[in-house]
């Protein structure tokens, strides 16, 4: 729900495998999962062959296998199957191929490079934390993210105190991004890490840290401590001083609201001040595994701007599960402004079921916002929609910027399916760009010719 830095996304898009990897390897240990809304157990990678046959019917070590055999792993159908193979692939691996490896990767499609190049560094920062993160930090545009998250997560799992140590001396070296950016996420992974196997000494540490990192690591503590025993992590929290208990209390929330809201709730009904902060992270944190219930349970909240943002993030949630019964609620019992933050997405998931209720809705809304985003959604999220329809549609928006940003992706979309009728549409449009123009020209005239092209647009911008 909330923004996420880079490391976050990272091991959450691979379902925790790093710290998986880590935790399990070829020696056993710790098969906890480091992701945040839950715990499970784990098979141990050990516990799988570690090697495949050969056609000549003997057998070889996946970390002997060529770039081929790699590139093999990686086409097999399915993503679980995939990410095991590479987990034994990678645990075979010995210290002086981890190098080597990333070369293999070159060449590879994105998705599935990340994966891989991810769960490489992790495996390697089990072996040689410093050494996979010195090579992470010599990677290039967008590997650099996905190796420096492996790289830590790694780190973490296996020694989170060896890299609470480093990172102490020099926080801005462990961030994610430029300029040491992220490296508040570092800290709440080495925190939630070490909470597993000492959770006194983690407090410790994360209230050695300043500021925002600090509170970062303490919400990893108790995010971590709150899946295994939310009243413990409570008893815990209960030493804190007033602000850091309160970024304790939210962790906790966030945890606990998934794995047992009515008792979650129960616990918030009892604080005192800062009980709203409280429910809020409750609430958020329900809304991604029960928005219907989420959106209930706004009713207790304080009305404001704070809950104007939750209530859209909730209906996009929901939207993704049901979209009619977000539209209704969103329109229904929503605020203008929570309407004007989230009907973009809600409009964008309905109008593929029911693009007739969404023209009903836009055609009954005064010029604004919520217009605005209600038809943006409409162009993003109805693909199927006659374009020639569409554009003239996208036209009505009122904001120059997103204008010409919709009517441009409908043009794109446009010219792949009747590239005359786009030229055509081009010669007067008003709301396309010169360069935008060119390129949508130059575009259908290859379709035209014959030629195939793919679709340049994905999805709408931001978040409405």
């Amino acid at each position: 729900m909330k923004p996420s830095a880079l490391i976050t996304v990272a091991a959450l898009l691979v379902g925790g495998v790093g710290g998986y990897l880590v935790g399990s390897g070829k020696d056993g240990g710790n098969q906890e999962d480091s992701a945040k809304v839950e715990s499970r157990p784990k098979k141990a990678v050990s516990g799988r062959s570690s090697s495949v046959t050969t056609s000549a019917g003997g057998s070889t070590g996946r970390g002997a296998r060529t770039s081929g055999g790699l590139r093999e792993i990686l086409a097999e159908p399915g993503q679980t199957s995939r990410i095991m193979s590479l987990l034994e692939y990678y645990a075979d691996l010995d210290p002086d191929q981890f190098d080597s490896e990333i070369q293999k990767l070159q060449g590879l499609p994105m998705s599935q490079r990340m994966l891989a190049m991810n769960l490489l560094f992790s495996r390697w920062a089990e072996t040689d934390a410093k050494g996979s993160w010195e090579r992470s930090r010599q990677m290039g545009f967008p590997e650099m993210f996905m190796a420096r998250a492996g790289a830590v997560s790694g780190w973490a799992a296996s020694n989170p105190e060896s890299l609470a140590r480093e990172y102490s001396d020099d926080p801005n070296e462990f961030g994610m991004g430029p300029g040491g950016r992220g490296k508040g996420d570092t800290a709440a992974m080495i925190a939630g890490e070490w909470a597993k196997q000492n959770p006194e000494a983690a407090l410790k540490w994360a209230r050695s840290l300043d500021g925002r990192e600090g509170a970062d690591a303490i919400a990893g503590i108790f995010n971590e401590l709150s899946q295994q025993d939310p009243r413990e992590a409570l008893r815990m929290a209960a030493t804190l001083g007033d602000d850091e208990r309160g970024d304790a209390y939210e962790s906790i929330a966030e945890a606990w609201a998934i794995s047992d809201y009515a008792a979650a709730d129960q616990w918030i009904n009892s604080l005192g001040e800062g009980k709203e902060k409280v429910r809020f992270a409750a609430i958020e944190s329900l809304a991604n595994v029960s928005p219907s219930q989420a959106a209930r349970e706004t009713t207790k909240l304080p009305a404001g701007e704070e809950r104007d943002e939750l209530v859209a993030e909730v209906s996009r949630e929901w939207a993704r599960q049901d979209a009619p019964a977000a539209f209704d609620w969103l329109t229904e019992s929503g605020s203008e402004s929570a309407v004007e933050e989230g009907i973009g997405r809600v409009v964008g998931a309905l109008s593929r079921e029911d693009p007739e209720r969404v023209l009903d809705y836009i055609d009954a809304q005064a010029a604004g916002e919520v217009r605005d985003n209600a038809v943006q959604g409409y162009v993003y999220g109805n693909r199927e929609a006659p374009p020639a329809e569409t554009i003239r549609l996208a036209e009505t928006i009122s904001g120059e910027e997103d204008r010409q940003r919709a009517v441009t992706r409908v043009a794109y979309e446009w010219a792949r399916q009747d590239p005359q009728a786009t030229l055509r549409y081009l010669e007067n449009a008003e709301a396309i760009g010169e360069e935008s123009r060119q390129r949508i020209s130059e575009m259908a005239e290859r379709v035209a010719a014959g030629e195939e092209v793919e679709r340049p647009f994905r999805g709408p911008p931001g978040r409405r």
